[in-house]
């Protein structure tokens, strides 16, 4: 017997809850001093009894309702001899899998799957009426052994599942006990081949499978990764999942250190449903943070997930990505027949002046790239023909790893950058790792460039710049006062001085609130220049805020805001 769990108000019953699935399903046994109380439902006289034979699987057999399961709604049920239940398998599988598997049986309830045989011994019942469904395992054999069991399932028209067990060999692991969908990709197991140990099948024992109907929580925080580039603005997104069987509204809180913290509300999320959450951008210094992203849903029943917490750290020195960094185990695999393909990413430059370190590409297998280059260019497409550095047949070392290009370039660019990478000609491969969990940017790109550029919008190719902005920084002399800014929000036209500076000139960026730079300057001391509002191709920029960064230093920046 497992120790019982003290809690100090059974109000709090679903803090031992074990779950959810990505389908919401809990559970919680009556070993938890909150959890069901075993009552054994005798339905030898009342039930039907079903002539099973060794490995058989029979049914359907009505349940007398409509149930719903892993959002499939059944009126009908199979019964197999060897502990389970399922509401789509014609299988008799005797041998057991953990929960969830792809195998069959799927759509699958295993109360007690092992090798079971009731010619030898015993019988199984079922009893159905309009609110619950009783199925009895009675005295039952394991195959080949005098070593009886006596269990039960029941389901309620609620959409409960309660798995009781009355006589179980003593500490016999060879079965697994759980739940899973009608393809076994999703489920939650209780116990499998003696693993959770505190989770043994035994005498008196009951476990609940469930829904709530109001659970919202954080899944995980997309952005800021755990390392930014300093003085560069950064878009927050996060994941948050509504985990409850009802629509649900909420706020989604935000804060990264101490002066950031923000908030958006979610408007009647679906049940079983996630949204990403774009938070307005934030500037890092040069420090670590702690990062906490918390809902707040009135009447959650499960609280205790409330909140998530991770740690970032921003430098000058680090990494340009678009991916979350998780390949998500799928693989990009394109070329042939085409001569010429390849695959890129477009960055944007994060400073005036950086030093270019080098680029990095997760692949599948150790099959060589013609080359890999980073290069000028623009949204349209990169510049091939003026490389800042190339490298001709490289190749990862070995498997599932990252292929990494060196360089050390130093650049002034105020453009875009683009790392691109080509196949052998001809040739298929490599695979280049694609992380499709939360597209966040369309920056990939994929293509023969002799004909064009498509962008790739259904993930982001696994690519990375590292960079090193510190160049030319600590040449600065700290001022109080760097520039102001008239009128500021403005229309039509931005109104920038310098003052108190030894410099004569001073390079600027502006960035959008995406981070993305949007043109670049050259002031020069107790003079003016002006911003009309446009782009570096001349083009109007839209409503909204702006950040200045003047000579790449965190604190010399401001908002502005640029009205219609």
């Amino acid at each position: 017997m497992k120790p019982l769990l003290i809690v100090l108000s059974t109000l709090f019953w679903i803090a031992f809850a074990q779950g959810p699935d990505k389908n919401g399903y809990r559970w919680i046994d009556s070993d938890t001093s909150a959890g069901p109380t075993f009552q054994w439902i005798d339905i030898t006289g009342s039930g039907t009894r079903i002539e099973l034979g060794d490995d058989d699987n029979q049914g359907p057999f009505y349940l007398g309702f409509s149930f719903q399961f892993y959002g499939n709604v059944s009126d009908s049920i199979r019964i197999c001899s060897n502990g389970w239940l399922s509401f789509t398998s014609r299988s008799h599988q005797f041998h057991h899998y953990p929960f969830p598997d792809l195998h069959e049986p799927n759509a699958l309830m295993g109360l007690f799957w092992a090798d079971l045989d009731p010619s030898a011994d015993g019988a199984v019942y079922y009893l159905a009426d309009a609110h619950r469904f009783v199925v009895s395992w009675v005295d039952v054999p394991l195959y080949g052994t005098n070593d009886n069991c006596t269990f039960q399932a029941v389901l309620d028209s609620t959409g409960n599942i309660l798995f009781q067990y009355l006589d179980i060999p003593d500490d016999f692991d060879s079965c697994s006990a759980g739940i899973e969908n009608e393809v076994g990709l999703v489920g939650l197991g209780y116990f499998c081949d003696g693993e959770p140990v505190e989770n043994y099948v035994h005498d008196s024992l009951a476990i609940r499978f469930y829904q709530l109907d109001q659970d919202v929580c954080p899944i995980c925080i997309g952005r800021p990764y755990e390392k930014e580039l300093a003085g560069i603005g950064v878009i927050p997104f996060v994941k948050v999942w509504n985990a409850g069987k009802s629509p649900a509204s909420f706020p989604a809180t935000l804060r990264i250190g101490q002066q950031y913290q923000e908030q958006i509300i979610v408007t009647d999320l679906v049940p079983l449903g996630d949204t990403i959450l774009e938070f307005p951008a934030w500037v890092p210094g040069t420090d670590s943070y702690q990062l906490e992203l918390f809902t707040l849903l009135a009447g959650d029943q499960f609280p205790q997930n409330d909140t998530i917490c991770s740690q970032t750290f921003a430098s000058y020195l680090g990494e340009m990505r678009y991916d979350d960094g998780v390949p998500d185990t799928w693989f990009l695999r394109i070329g042939s027949p085409t001569i010429d393909w390849a695959a890129a990413v477009r960055f944007s430059s994060p400073y005036p002046e950086y030093r270019l370190l080098g680029a990095r590409i997760f692949v599948l297998d150790t099959s060589v790239f013609e080359r890999v280059l980073v290069c000028p260019g623009d949204s349209s497409g990169p510049d091939l023909d003026h490389p800042y550095f190339e490298a001709e047949s490289v190749a990862a070392s070995q498997p599932e790893t990252w292929l990494e290009v060196p360089s050390d370039t130093l650049l002034s660019s105020s453009g875009d950058l683009w790392l691109v990478a080509f196949w052998p000609r001809r040739a298929p491969g490599p695979r280049i790792g694609d992380d499709q969990t939360m597209p966040i940017d369309k920056c990939s790109y994929f293509g023969s460039p002799s004909i064009r550029w498509i962008s790739y919008n259904d993930g982001d190719i696994m690519a990375r710049l590292k960079v090193d902005g510190r160049t030319g920084i600590t040449e600065l002399e700290p001022v109080k006062k760097l520039h102001s800014l008239l009128p500021n929000p403005f229309r039509h036209k931005l109104h920038l001085s310098i003052t108190g500076c030894r410099k004569q000139r001073i390079s600027g960026v502006i960035y959008d609130a995406s981070g993305r730079m949007v043109r670049g300057f050259v002031l020069q001391t107790d003079r003016e220049w002006v911003w009309d509002g446009t782009n570096q191709k001349g083009m109007p920029v839209p409503q909204g805020v702006y950040t200045i960064v003047v000579d790449g230093v965190p604190i010399n920046r401001t908002k502005v805001v640029k009205l219609k």
